[in-house]
């Protein structure tokens, strides 16, 4: 089975709509988002609508948690929480009403999906996550691979001779090893922060166990214009620079 996996389009429709060009090109059984669809983005509707269309599986992402939950809205810093309720104004009853669908995570044969950090929390980022505390999910087997989003920066963390290693993703094709578990970050569509602005998302071949890391250009330029014109923090549109 071949899965296109994405996260954190984050309102970017030009990201997204490149990055749904290229998925059509390829031969896949199936596409998974990662959560935050929406949030500092222009095009939350239109996002929202794109990835029902693509028929993907998605989980929750904070960036959803935070219409349904003023907890979760809570968590986020000032220009964030503001931002969520600009965007909120932006969706139909019906998008909102489908991100009250959402589940926590995906459990797929021996894959793991989720937005933050295993099993089901929509918060925890990886890179604050101890090694002590990864030693322990690798080693409850409750799955062989898990793939995360939400820091927004491809990353593979495994473990090597009890040792957690953790490591960038570059574009490329990777083959992982059967006999290990893997935690993988699958980036974003939206708004990279790894220093190369491309729309990113993954092709997990769970029988070759190939693992493809794709970088896929768009025009940025309209997307920051379409950011200012909705009078939404500069910062959102410097940060796809």
């Amino acid at each position: 089975m071949r899965l296109a996996i994405l996260s954190d389009i984050h309102g970017n429709l030009e990201a997204f709509e490149a990055v749904c060009a290229d998925i059509k090109r390829q031969r896949l059984d199936g596409v998974i988002c990662l959560g935050d669809m929406i949030g500092y983005g222009p095009d939350p509707e239109d996002v929202i609508r794109g990835v029902r269309n693509l028929l993907c599986r998605t989980v929750l992402g904070n960036h959803e948690a935070s219409l349904l939950s003023g907890k979760a809205r809570n968590w986020m810093n000032f220009q964030a929480r503001e931002n969520s309720i600009s965007t909120e104004q932006l969706l139909s009853g019906e998008s909102l009403a489908y991100c009250r669908t959402l589940p926590p995570f995906l459990h797929i044969g021996n894959t793991w999906f989720v937005h933050g950090y295993p099993p089901d929390s929509i918060f925890a980022y990886l890179f604050k996550q101890s090694d002590r505390k990864i030693e322990a999910l690798f080693a409850a087997a409750e799955a062989e691979l898990y793939f995360v989003g939400h820091t927004h920066d491809l990353q593979l963390v495994s473990q090597r001779q009890g040792k957690v290693c953790r490591s960038p993703l570059v574009e490329g094709r990777i083959r992982l090893e059967k006999d290990k578990k893997y935690i993988i970050n699958a980036g974003s569509v939206g708004q990279p922060r790894d220093g190369d602005r491309r729309a990113k998302y993954l092709i997990w071949d769970d029988e070759a166990w190939d693992l493809d890391i794709l970088f896929i250009p768009y025009d940025i330029q309209k997307t920051i214009k379409k950011i200012h014109a909705r009078g939404f923090p500069d910062i959102y549109a410097e940060r796809l620079r």
